[in-house]
């Protein structure tokens, strides 16, 4: 019986140490895949896309009509970030009318959904510009906008833009002015490398000026058609 006894206890203490060990590579394991799914700090993002920029910010130049702006892009949130931009402009309100002028925005922008087979982020650009006119033109703008983009592959991300442009001019003939409209149109852009961003952004619209009267000149709306088209080059240090 004692002989039995101790055949028993020596089992026991020699299963016990697998009792114990047996969950931790379980524990191990189900730990893995947590730990490979976090997003990395400087993973994908975009610029004129439907991802913001998170981790180290992000310096870029569109040119292209109807402006050449200059950006740096630094994050605010996992899903919302903010933009410093300058603006040379040489289209008037996006139209074909060719004016000089300066802008200086900072647009936010935040995620609002990351779909399977859909990214939707919605933006707000205000800022303020000013056209070389005689009288010069002084006004603000406020566009706001959604970006649809299909998930990016292999470093390339495609979408559309929907925006409605809105700006109060109010110096300058005709003031106070509003000029509004949509504009609609495709993007792409691609991340070259963790550092370098390449793209070509578009819309296509109208632009609505709805213009007071000047002297004998009653007001009244004018429309005439508006475009953007920018090349993209985007820089992370």
């Amino acid at each position: 019986m004692k002989a039995s006894t101790r055949t028993l206890t020596l089992a026991a203490l020699l299963a016990a140490p697998g009792l114990v060990l047996a969950p931790v590579p379980a524990a191990a394991q189900a730990r893995a895949p947590a730990a490979a799914q976090a997003p990395a700090p400087d993973g994908n993002y975009s610029i004129i896309g439907a991802e913001t920029v998170h981790g180290k910010p992000v310096a870029d130049v569109q040119a292209g009509w109807p402006s050449t702006t200059f950006g740096y892009t630094f994050s605010l949130s996992p899903t919302s970030d903010l933009s410093l931009r300058f603006g040379l402009l040489y289209g008037f309100e996006g139209t074909t009318t060719s004016q000089f002028g300066l802008s200086f925005y900072a647009p936010l922008r935040f995620e609002l959904g990351r779909g399977e087979s859909i990214r939707t982020l919605l933006h707000v650009d205000p800022g303020v510009r000013f056209y070389t006119t005689q009288p010069s033109i002084f006004g603000f703008q406020f566009p706001v906008g959604l970006v649809f983009a299909l998930p990016r592959r292999d470093g390339l991300e495609v979408g559309i833009g929907l925006d409605m442009n809105m700006t109060l001019l109010v110096s300058g003939n005709f003031a106070p002015r509003f000029v509004f409209g949509p504009a609609l149109g495709p993007y792409f852009e691609y991340q070259v490398n963790p550092q370098v961003t390449v793209g070509l952004n578009t819309r296509f619209g109208a632009a609505i000026d709805a213009y007071s009267s000047e002297g004998p000149i009653p007001g009244g709306v004018a429309t005439n058609f508006a475009f953007t088209a920018q090349l993209l080059l985007g820089y992370r240090p």
